[in-house]
């Protein structure tokens, strides 16, 4: 055989070892052994050098008694659970060298089995649709592959495309067994070959195991080099590494950590890539040949650590070789001849296939696979697929994927830290589609579990969609020409800054409930109060989930002031249908306000109503959530006026951005778009909202983050991408666009020597729902904050907003109304701005999250900009 090696011991020889050296086995321990191996049924195999069992037995007593080898029966291996996979995979004949994809769901072996070409050793071939460790189909002949040679052990490549085998084909001189290779087209094995010098020579080259990454093969052979004495039957383990332009380099041999003066082989590299089982009868192997592991440390060929021989069941004191793993690390499959025959029920002397389940958790890896298919015809396609790391911009996997059923695999490796994921680019070609364009898959990084991620790959003969920033040239480069040539993105500035903060005389319940959601701060005892004031509000929604607290201290230091709490319901369900309810909402109020802040319950009356006076409209879930709510009134300044705060803040200099939009599917077809705008390989924001299908421009966009609304902090380009869904279901995606980030700091400011300016924002919030009315208050915030703070050289710009109920333009429109309502208030004032100017945004930029009615009231805003030179 030439894949399989196994001791000729003999009834003869055994008697032999007796007589020669009784007085070292005069003892029942020894006689027992003896006994154990007369039992044994041994097949010889020509094309296989073994060395004598009498040599083998007086090297072993003239060397002195090693330590025990690590004890591997009472920890991670104490699971182990090893059978026979049976009479479908196992036959009469020998059965062996077992190897699988990185999946799992494909093995191929080796066999005498009936049906092998004149009776010799052949490839078969057997698949687990379901991925079940136990059952698999009927073995086919890989005939494309097979000669009327004996062929032997092979290696599938992690994605199943590639094989790597011994075979004894093409060669006259005896015991010249050398690598052959062949790739998978469709369901074709073509080009096959010789993988050549320097691997193959005129000695014993076989057990063949490709790396997954394809980078690495080792092999064994009895070629010069080897450790121990040069004679046939001395084989070792070597590895050769595939060059730049394809071709194998000079192989090495693995070292005195792996090798060993006699027998080693059957090699396999797992698919973390650097855990390798082998079989030897050295490292003080209990079997006649057993299965050891090592782990390769680098960065050396011979750097691995001390083997480890596999604790029984999966080793045994007969033959045990061949060891394979899926990437998963879920079972082990291996080669042994012990007892326990699947066909005869007993031990036959022939080799069969085993399993082992409940191994150790083994390193994690990470199996990237997926299909590559036509979207409109379903028809597999033979896909160029290419994946990148897009932390390292390594190029992982660069292969065709099988033209008969579309499918590609890569095995991902894990980091220094022993970690699988990341954010991966997936793109693939295909000459009669359009290019499947570098699409982002982002995985978890996980250390304790091995994954299999499905990303398939759907491609289309119709014109891909195209996206592409479009954003205006910032201030700075205005004010500073030569800063960043040819620049496009956004520039993030650094500027001195009062910033008014208005309180939102609202608290909004949930569904039939009176007590506070869980997203208000609230004080367990009167104690907590102390020391707080509105002084230490440092954002919009820092100070309104504080609201009570606010409310309560501005109650304590004016205490002749009343406010009135008017509970209100929505009205749409039995639960909400209750002034009761409503009544019992402003309650909760007052007894905080009462219990906590030890204000005088005379000083809060109570009203109960159903809908709020101004109810925001009904027929929708965001009106009538926002519906569930008590009103605080008041008419004292000092209870309803705004927070404000001077500090250093950051802003985009040119605030807003666009995206060009080209939708590439017929206009026909397309269900809804949206935009994925992504920063540091996670996503920043989605835009689901991009106007009429046949748009071209979308909505301005903010540049600020969905779920916090926070602005980049460094300067890593932000990509978006656009998504495409049509009526089938299918998402179809866009190229990905890339723009710039720059951080400029008020540092940047003083060493570019550039006339500071000071930023001002004031939000005007009362304005009413649907409405861009002034009212009473917008006015006094004006008076009290903003006309005095503009000079003759201030830019002042007006922008409006709302939020997301109402289509696009509606909104546009009443932004603009609320802006031109500013506007002229500011304009009519007899101290002059040196501009003034007015924009509506709508709802197209939001200032907050629209997923809360907190938020929504927060985007009905206008916000007024005043920026001032500094002297």
């Amino acid at each position: 055989m030439i894949s399989q090696t196994q001791t000729r011991t003999t009834y003869f020889t055994i008697a032999f070892v007796f007589v020669v050296f009784g007085m070292f086995f005069a003892n029942t321990a020894h006689a027992s052994r003896a006994s154990k191996t007369s039992k044994r049924q041994n097949v010889s195999h020509a094309a296989v050098p073994i060395p004598d069992v009498v040599v083998r037995t007086l090297n072993a007593l003239l060397t002195p008694i090693p330590p025990p080898p690590p004890d591997t029966t009472t920890n991670a291996f104490k699971r182990l659970i090893v059978k026979n996979l049976g009479p479908i995979l196992n036959s009469k004949k020998d059965d062996f060298a077992p190897t699988v994809t990185a999946d799992g769901r494909t093995m191929f072996f080796v066999s005498k089995r009936e049906g092998s070409l004149k009776d010799g050793e052949d490839f078969w071939k057997t698949t687990s649709p379901e991925n079940n460790d136990t059952t698999w189909s009927l073995p086919k002949n890989e005939s494309q592959i097979n000669s009327e040679s004996n062929d032997g052990a092979a290696s599938i490549a992690a994605d199943g495309q590639t094989i790597y085998m011994a075979s004894s084909r093409n060669t006259t001189e005896r015991g010249d067994i050398n690598i052959w290779t062949a790739t998978l087209e469709g369901s074709n094995w073509k080009n096959i070959r010789e993988v050549g010098a320097p691997i193959n020579t005129t000695d014993w080259e076989t057990q063949p195991s490709i790396s997954p990454d394809g980078k690495k093969l080792f092999f064994v052979s009895n070629r010069p080099g080897k450790i121990g004495k040069d004679d046939k039957s001395n084989v070792d383990i070597f590895v050769s590494h595939q060059l730049s332009d394809g071709r194998w380099g000079e192989p090495k041999n693995l070292g005195s950590k792996i090798n060993t003066p006699g027998y080693d082989g059957s090699p396999f590299i797992a698919a973390d890539g650097t855990t390798l089982y082998f079989c030897t009868n050295g490292h003080h192997a209990k079997g006649d040949v057993d299965i050891f592991m090592s782990e390769f440390k680098g960065p050396s060929d011979t750097d691995w650590t001390e083997p480890v021989r596999l604790p029984e069941p999966i080793n045994s004191e007969y033959n045990d070789l061949f060891l394979t793993v899926p990437a998963s690390g879920s079972v082990m499959y291996f080669t042994s001849d012990r007892p326990g025959d699947a066909v005869v029920g007993k031990s036959s002397g022939k080799l069969d296939i085993w399993v082992a389940f409940n191994p150790p958790a083994p390193k994690a890896t990470l199996v990237l696979r997926g299909t590559c298919y036509d979207v409109n015809t379903k028809e597999k396609l033979a896909a160029h697929v290419v994946i990148v790391d897009e932390q390292t911009r390594d190029t992982l996997y660069n292969k065709d994927a099988n033209s008969s059923t579309g499918e590609y695999l890569c095995v991902i490796p894990a980091n220094s830290k022993g970690e699988c994921g990341g954010s991966f680019l997936i793109s693939a070609t295909e000459k009669d589609h359009f290019p499947y364009p570098p699409t982002r898959e982002i995985i978890p990084m996980r250390s304790d579990t091995s994954r299999i991620i499905t990303h398939d790959i759907p491609m289309n003969n119709e014109e891909p969609p195209v996206v592409k920033w479009v954003t205006e040239d910032p201030a700075l480069l205005k004010e500073l020409p030569g800063k960043y040539p040819n620049y496009k993105g956004v520039i993030i500035r650094e500027q001195q800054t009062i910033e008014l903060f208005p309180l939102l005389p609202l608290v909004f319940f949930d569904e039939g409930k009176s007590t506070f959601p869980s997203r208000y701060v609230l004080f367990s005892s009167p104690s907590q109060t102390q020391g707080f004031t509105d002084d230490t509000i440092t954002a919009t929604f820092n100070g309104y989930w504080n609201y009570m607290n606010v409310l309560g201290y501005r109650l304590t230091k004016n205490p002749t002031v009343s406010v009135k709490l008017v509970g209100c319901n929505s009205m749409d369900v039995a639960a909400e249908k209750s002034t009761e309810l409503s009544r019992a909402r402003a309650e909760t109020i007052k007894k905080y306000l009462v219990d906590i802040w030890s204000i005088d319950p005379k000083r809060l009356p109570v009203e109960a109503r159903n809908l709020p006076e101004n109810s925001t409209l009904a027929t929708t879930p965001e009106g009538i959530e926002e519906n569930r709510r008590v009103e605080i009134k008041s008419d004292d300044w000092e209870i309803v006026k705004p927070i404000k705060r001077e500090e250093t803040k950051k802003y985009a200099d040119y605030r807003t951005a666009k995206f060009s939009l080209k939708n590439g599917l017929r206009t026909q077809t397309i269900q809804s778009r949206e935009l994925v705008i992504s920063h540091n390989g996670q996503e920043w924001a989605r835009i689901k909202d991009l106007g009429e299908i046949t748009s071209t421009m979308s909505p301005e966009w903010n540049w600020r983050s969905q779920v916090a609304s926070k602005l980049p902090i460094d300067e890593t380009d932000m990509s978006v991408q656009l998504f495409i869904k049509d009526k089938t279901g299918r998402v179809v995606p866009s190229n990905i666009d890339n723009t710039h980030v720059r951080q400029y700091t008020t540092k940047d400011v003083t060493k570019d020597r550039l006339k500071d300016k000071t930023r001002e924002t004031y939000n005007l919030i009362l304005f009413k729902y649907n409405s861009f009315e002034m009212g009473k208050w917008n006015h006094k915030i004006l008076e009290e904050f903003v006309f005095d703070r503009i000079q003759p050289n201030s830019d002042v710009q007006v922008n409006g907003y709302t939020d997301i109920l109402g289509t696009e333009e509606y909104n546009a429109k009443l932004s603009q109304n609320r802006a031109d309502a500013t506007k002229k208030e500011i304009a009519g004032q007899k101290r002059k701005a040196g501009t003034l100017q007015s924009k509506g945004y709508g709802k197209s930029a939001p200032l907050y999250m629209n997923d809360l009615p907190e938020g929504r009231y927060y985007n009905r805003t206008v916000q007024v900009l005043v920026e001032t030179p500094t002297n």
